[in-house]
């Protein structure tokens, strides 16, 4: 019997060594997630948009306001900031710029972007003759984590019972590459103002003991089946 409890506890602590778990990486917290070793980096650039201009332009192409469109669609979708529509200065065409930038903020605020949100700017085109009208605004992007190849690894064997190394990493990559505004990996969109209006009419059918949702008409009422006992 004295023979045995040395060898069942050197065969305890042998267990204990292949159970242990190794010191996480500096910063993350005490249990890693595939997401805390496989980050997802998040950048702030900018998007860009040139009209050319010439001496004499008054108004904007068809494909110009085409390009507008679009661009004006990206802003609203991922854009940050004000759109910032920027004209040239000191250029041999800086009249006719001057005239296609206010073209192109009547065509932003007609594909849906706020007037108040597009904010005007200068810049020095050193006697240019073809100087363009710059719009851009701010973004994110995201950069995809570098995954270690499979074929390098050895599944089969991790002696410390923990993930092998490119474990998530798939998964972090395809949610950079498809998350529509990475600005959303940084932290959770502010709230819309509530209905104080709605609030209001809630509280005082509360206080009269009347009922608080909305009516429902026939056709959204919910009927089960007899068909199926």
């Amino acid at each position: 019997m004295k023979l045995r409890i040395p060898t069942l506890l050197f065969g305890l602590s042998a267990l204990g060594a292949c159970a242990s778990v190794p010191a996480p990486p500096p910063g993350l917290e005490a249990t890693p997630t595939s997401a805390d070793y496989h980050r997802i980096t998040v950048t702030e650039t900018s998007q860009r948009l040139e009209l050319s201009v010439l001496p004499g332009d008054t108004i904007l192409s068809a494909e110009e306001r085409n390009e507008l469109r679009n661009f004006a669609s990206a802003y609203l979708r991922v854009g940050h900031g004000a759109l910032i529509l920027s004209t040239p200065t000191g250029s041999n065409n800086a009249q006719a710029a001057l005239n296609v930038s206010d073209e192109a903020r009547r065509a932003l605020s007609e594909a849906g972007v706020s007037y108040a949100a597009i904010a005007g700017s200068s810049y020095d085109a050193a006697d240019r003759a073809d100087a363009p009208v710059i719009v851009t605004f701010a973004r994110y992007e995201a950069v995809a984590p570098e995954c270690a190849p499979l074929w390098q690894q050895d599944l089969a064997h991790q002696s410390n019972n923990q993930p092998w190394e490119s474990f998530g990493c798939a998964t972090q990559a395809n949610l950079a590459a498809l998350i529509e505004d990475p600005r959303d990996l940084l932290g959770p969109r502010a709230e819309d103002p509530r209905d104080g209006g709605r609030r209001a009419t809630v509280i005082q059918a509360y206080r009269q003991g009347e009922q608080t949702h909305a009516t429902r008409s026939n056709d959204e009422r919910i009927t089960i089946s007899n068909a199926v006992q």
